[in-house]
């Protein structure tokens, strides 16, 4: 238990509100390359297709212009994350901070999302 002075304005000062800014930001453009994503990615061919007495054409590699896109945005969604990481961390000084999982999370998942898109 802390027994000093509270000097803390509130939760709205300015490294608050950046923190929270950046921390929208980026799941913005986690969004937006996940839409990308929909529209690079190779087509999936299902079993369907080749009942159809028709030849259906289906792409099987990514769109290279789209790939490039998404490699950018999944690296800036990855930026973003880590500097809201870093950010919060030195925020934290007490035990009834508030810490934000969502920002591990959104690196997690673009970290693993980057790997997969530049592995394939």
């Amino acid at each position: 238990m802390w027994y000093g002075k509270e000097q803390r304005r509130g939760n709205s000062d300015w490294v608050s509100v950046a923190i929270n800014l950046f921390n929208i930001f980026s799941w913005v453009v986690f969004l937006i390359a996940l839409v990308i994503f929909h529209y690079a990615r190779p087509e999936v061919e299902y079993f369907v297709y080749q009942m159809v007495n028709e030849q259906v054409n289906v792409r099987t590699d990514w769109l290279v212009d789209l790939k490039g896109w998404l490699e950018i945005t999944l690296y800036f969604c990855l930026s973003l994350s880590l500097l809201t990481i870093v950010l919060n961390q030195f925020r934290l000084k007490r035990r009834t901070d508030r810490q934000r999982y969502n920002m591990y999370m959104l690196f997690v998942m673009s970290l693993v999302f980057f790997t997969f898109v530049t592995a394939s």
